[in-house]
């Protein structure tokens, strides 16, 4: 590829403008990304999914205690 002319190079310049501005987004995307799994007080995935494991060891402890109590009625 030959150069002759400054207007040659904007098709060049386009496309390391829009490579980069690509890169740029991936960079952004992938930072707001992990911030999720990133405990924040509430609002991330990791904070979700730790309250839906404590409810789910609460719930799974009173069906416990439930059944134990209906086995001791059982005797």
């Amino acid at each position: 590829m030959t150069i002759n002319s400054p207007a040659d190079l904007i098709p060049l310049i386009a496309i390391i403008t829009a490579v980069f501005g690509l890169l740029v987004w991936i960079i952004r995307a992938q930072i707001s990304l992990s911030r999720q799994f990133e405990p924040n007080g509430g609002a991330s995935i990791k904070d979700s999914l730790v309250r839906i494991e404590h409810d789910q060891r609460y719930l799974r402890d009173r069906l416990d205690t439930h059944i134990d109590q209906h086995d001791r009625g059982n005797k």
